[in-house]
């Protein structure tokens, strides 16, 4: 008797147990699959691009033109510039440089790019960057939502012995400071030729494909607790 009820309070134990990582599983593989359907509707987007000149990107909603690539022309807007602090790259810490560039079209606002990382200099102080004169075009691409991304600081700027260091990116003072009416969003350069500083965003980590490879084995882990739990009660009745 006493061996019975040992048994059942061990299979008890066994199903939550099981239950517990089964739910997890399983919320990890709709996570996961979640990803995919937004990185194909991702792709859809992309596609649709080839039909817009980059204003039109520009011009669109936020959860439209989020991710477009494109190509700008224009000249920068002198002497703006800014750098965006704790940046990591290649295991260098730095910056990265921020600069507005007023487009060869008909239109009165400006682009807020970032052109890529810098690394620090001995102090952490804002290094020294020449914007070019002359009119540049740029492989880019657009990010609109989510730009302030994680931060603890109270304010976009908090050195006042350098403006220019920015804790994270604000449209709203970075327009007020420059005076300038400015897209709502940041582009991003890319490709391999820098103008000032070295390129590295990437709006797409993973494929679409990945994720659902990831959600399948979630899946299939799910499925192998439950394999696993059901042939251990099943011995355990019959020990």
């Amino acid at each position: 008797m006493q061996q019975r009820v040992k048994h059942k309070s061990s299979s008890v134990i066994t199903l939550v147990l099981v239950t517990l990582v089964v739910l997890v599983c399983l919320a990890l593989a709709y996570w996961q699959w979640q990803r995919a359907i937004d990185k194909q509707m991702l792709t859809h987007q992309l596609d649709k691009q080839l039909k817009l000149n980059s204003v039109q990107m520009l011009e669109l909603p936020a959860e439209q033109n989020n991710g477009l690539s494109s190509v700008i022309t224009g000249h920068f807007v002198r002497p703006f510039i800014w750098f965006l602090d704790n940046q990591v790259l290649d295991g260098q810490v730095g910056f990265d440089v921020l600069a507005l560039l007023r487009l060869n079209s008909k239109t009165d606002k400006t682009v807020l790019v970032n052109l890529g990382f810098v690394a620090a200099e001995q102090g952490r102080k804002t290094p020294v960057v020449e914007l070019p004169s002359h009119e540049v075009t740029l492989d880019i691409l657009i990010k609109s939502q989510d730009l302030v991304g994680f931060t603890l600081a109270s304010e976009p700027s908090m050195n006042s012995e350098q403006p220019q260091l920015l804790q994270y990116i604000d449209l709203e003072f970075l327009s007020e400071f420059s005076q300038e009416v400015m897209y709502p969003l940041v582009t991003y350069q890319q490709g391999v030729q820098p103008i000032v500083a070295k390129p590295h965003y990437q709006h797409v980590v993973m494929s679409a494909d990945k994720h659902k490879a990831y959600a399948l084995q979630w899946l299939l882990i799910a499925f192998a607790a439950v394999v696993i739990a059901y042939v251990a009660i099943k011995k355990g009745k019959q020990s």
